[in-house]
């Protein structure tokens, strides 16, 4: 069995103005992994997936590695579209899969029950991500080798629309070819993504798709054709994959923070007093 975070879209060096006021992106991150430590059952394992700092700046993955390095647990790294990739490998440099002498980071790790595929879909210049044909092949031939063993596939983008249109206008090119190499590999269990800062899931190419929200802020939800949207401040996001023989795949939602009165409208709600129900 094997219990996975994912954890995601973080954009260290940002302060977004929200309704509720300021938010330091770095302090969420703190605040994610200070969750994660204190969960009660500890994940074997944790997933970034992509938008680890906001310019991509040297500055900015440097914190972001001394609070990731404060995780109890091994973790991961996978890059969205406001990473830049030899920035990523000179900060991360021990994470030798991250060496994998390819101009992508994309990789593959045999050594846990599950196995685990990373693709690199950033698309320098753009927010959109891109699956050129070099990172398709690659996928391909890495399901191929092991056709038998159950599969998480790990990238920042969504390969296909999710009914939120300003974000899906900037999901991932290609994505109808995966979906054709995907659905040909029973063996994957899931498709696990971020980049949208909203929770999503999808039945897509014989398997599911999780989006997950972003562990630093959400967007506004709009199904409908947008200019633009807007932050919100809601409890960061931090997503739960557990695996076993027995259950298969489930996955969990687990929100940053300690909310005793429970959640409403994604803020914590105050106790009501005596105030008859």
């Amino acid at each position: 069995m094997m219990l996975i975070a994912q954890i995601t879209d973080f954009h260290v060096g940002r302060v977004i103005e929200t309704t509720a006021g300021s938010i330091d992106l770095y302090q969420r991150l703190l605040e994610v992994v200070e969750h994660i430590n204190r969960l009660e059952t500890r994940p074997d394992l944790v997933v970034v997936t992509g938008d680890i700092s906001n310019h991509g700046n040297l500055e900015d993955y440097a914190r972001t590695k001394i609070a990731l390095d404060s995780l109890q647990m091994p973790y991961l790294i996978v890059p969205g579209n406001h990473d830049h990739r030899q920035r990523v490998r000179d900060v991360f440099d021990e994470h030798r899969y991250l060496h994998n002498g390819s101009e992508f980071l994309h990789y593959c790790i045999e050594d846990q029950p599950v196995r685990l595929v990373a693709l690199d879909t950033l698309n320098p210049g753009h927010h959109t991500g891109k699956l050129c044909d070099e990172r398709l092949d690659w996928l391909t031939q890495t399901l191929a080798a092991q056709p038998e063993r159950p599969t998480l596939v790990f990238m920042h983008h969504p390969p296909a629309a999710v009914q939120y249109p300003y974000m899906d206008a900037m999901n991932c090119e290609n994505g109808d070819r995966m979906a054709e190499i995907i659905s040909a590999n029973p063996q994957v269990q899931a498709v696990c993504c971020g980049h949208v800062h909203r929770d999503a899931i999808v039945n897509w190419a014989n398997t599911l798709l999780f989006v997950s929200g972003s562990s630093a802020f959400s967007y506004a939800l709009h199904m409908g054709e947008v200019p633009d949207i807007d932050p919100l401040f809601e409890p960061g996001i931090c997503r739960l994959f557990f695996w076993s023989t027995e259950t298969g795949l489930v996955s969990h939602l687990t929100m940053v923070g300690n909310y005793p009165e429970g959640i409403t409208e994604g803020v914590p709600t105050p106790p009501g007093g005596d105030t008859e129900a």
